[in-house]
């Protein structure tokens, strides 16, 4: 037993979180998988142990985490049971494809929506200079440029047209990139922005935000279909009052959940979605 539990664990720790994630059991109904390229995570097979140690004291439960997008909307396709946790711009993608039911959103500090922040070197102090200028985000190159036209408005609408898109795994690797003079400007949520304060207050201080945009969720926790997980999303709504679930959930960016009233889904299902 100790030496399958030792393997186990080499395995986890040097095989790529890919070729596990597609060795999910076919069998376990009770899954969350997980999937955010705003959460600055750096280690996904500390993420999943720990995750899974906690949901395992409620029943047969497990933790999926993906660190790559394709793979994940895969098993959002390919699975019709199990609990989603997402950005809202992903849902806000995927459920234009897929049958997705938004039920609860994540709380931080409690608040559960965000802003969109371009960030820019300080030599761009107006909106006419973005014009030709790179920006890195870590949306898909579609919900980007959708979201930079709302920025943007009508009146530099063109300017769209000649800004080159960098697409990087996360919000910081985009701050990062427009830091160091890898890009212009960098589009990330405002918690990013916060959180390169605190790790690297010197880029911080090198970029200034030049566009904000309107409020928009942080992470939704989301079914599938007509899928029914009662109890599994009373244990992660739970988690927020748990101390040792709250550990976890500080993992995600987040300290807790809340339920979705019936309006705010049915705003998360409006193809055209305008601020909230």
């Amino acid at each position: 037993m100790v030496a399958r539990l030792y393997f186990l664990i080499i395995w986890l720790l040097f095989s790529p979180l890919e070729v596990w994630a597609d060795n999910i059991d076919s069998q376990a109904k009770d899954t969350i998988y997980f999937y955010n390229s705003e959460t600055n995570i750096n280690n996904f097979v500390s993420l999943k142990i720990s995750f899974d140690t906690y949901l395992s004291k409620f029943g047969d439960y497990q933790f999926q985490p993906f660190n790559k997008k394709d793979i994940f909307e895969k098993s959002v396709s390919e699975h019709s049971h199990g609990i989603f946790l997402l950005s809202s711009w992903h849902f806000k993608s995927l459920a234009e494809v897929i049958d997705l039911q938004p039920v609860m959103v994540g709380v931080i500090n409690g608040q559960s929506t965000q802003k969109k922040i371009l960030s820019v070197k300080l030599n761009i102090t107006d909106v006419s200079a973005l014009e030709g200028k790179t920006i890195a985000c870590s949306g898909s190159e579609q919900y980007t440029k959708n979201l930079l036209r709302e920025m943007l408005g009508d009146k530099n609408s063109h300017i769209l047209e000649t800004i080159k898109l960098i697409l990087v795994p996360k919000d910081i690797d985009a701050l990062m990139a427009a830091g160091f003079g890898m890009a212009s400007a960098a589009l990330t949520t405002d918690r990013s922005i916060e959180n390169l304060r605190k790790i690297n207050p010197k880029l911080h201080q090198s970029l200034n935000p030049l566009l904000v945009s309107q409020d928009y969720y942080l992470a939704l926790a989301a079914l599938p279909g007509v899928a029914n997980e009662d109890e599994l999303l009373d244990i992660l709504q739970k988690m927020g009052i748990n101390p040792e679930g709250e550990i976890r959930l500080r993992m995600l960016g987040l300290d807790g959940w809340r339920r979705l009233s019936a309006q705010e889904k049915l705003l998360l299902k409006q193809k055209e979605h305008k601020g909230l």
